[in-house]
């Protein structure tokens, strides 16, 4: 019975009486350190460059981060252009079980003989055409107060299997649309 009373009486010591008080430093200890985390885990990087299924982007050992510009994707089997499929290309016998890419474009698709692909420089001469209105209704302007310039930078993600003429027609195309600088996208390789 003495031993029972031991019991009971240990546990009336553990509780505690009145109430329990929060401590305001540990709080906020606990308050700065999920800030710290947040703030370090938060990508203050506005860039979302988005790629299709099944393409095979090269590798580089660049560290640059690709600024925010319009996006051209070319695969073997098309083109893309601001997630939005501007192009098919038509599969010719070369692919068929060959590691090169093997396609050609629709004669209705190219024109100033054969160096302009027509899909993507209406989309591109689109594109242009609604930064320019957005520029000039901007409150942004330059010292002599005119709206800020068209930059006219393309960010290109080409597949390793597309051909090198392919490209060159991009680059003209987009040349003759008003966007003079190119940025090729690549996959970082981990070191």
């Amino acid at each position: 019975m003495a031993f029972y009373r031991s019991i009971r009486s240990r546990r009336s010591r553990r509780r505690l009486s009145g109430s329990f008080d929060l401590q305001l430093t540990s709080m906020m200890d606990v308050l700065v350190i999920i800030l710290v985390f947040l703030l370090k885990s938060y990508s203050a990087s506005t860039n979302s460059f988005t790629t299709v299924p099944g393409i095979k982007l090269p590798v580089s050992a660049s560290q640059d981060i690709p600024s925010d510009s319009l996006q051209v994707i070319i695969t073997p089997e098309g083109m893309t252009f601001e997630s939005e499929r501007i192009l098919d290309f038509i599969q010719t016998e070369a692919a068929l079980g060959s590691t090169e890419a093997g396609y050609a474009f629709k004669n209705s698709d190219l024109d100033e003989e054969g160096r302009r692909i027509v899909p993507l420089y209406d989309a591109l001469v689109k594109a242009r055409d609604k930064s320019e209105l957005l520029r000039a209704k901007s409150k942004a302007r330059d010292e002599n107060g005119n709206p800020l310039p068209f930059e006219g930078t393309l960010a290109i993600q080409a597949d390793k299997r597309v051909q090198y003429d392919t490209i060159r027609k991009i680059m003209y195309t987009a040349a003759t649309a008003g966007y003079r600088m190119f940025r090729f996208l690549a996959i970082k390789r981990e070191m």
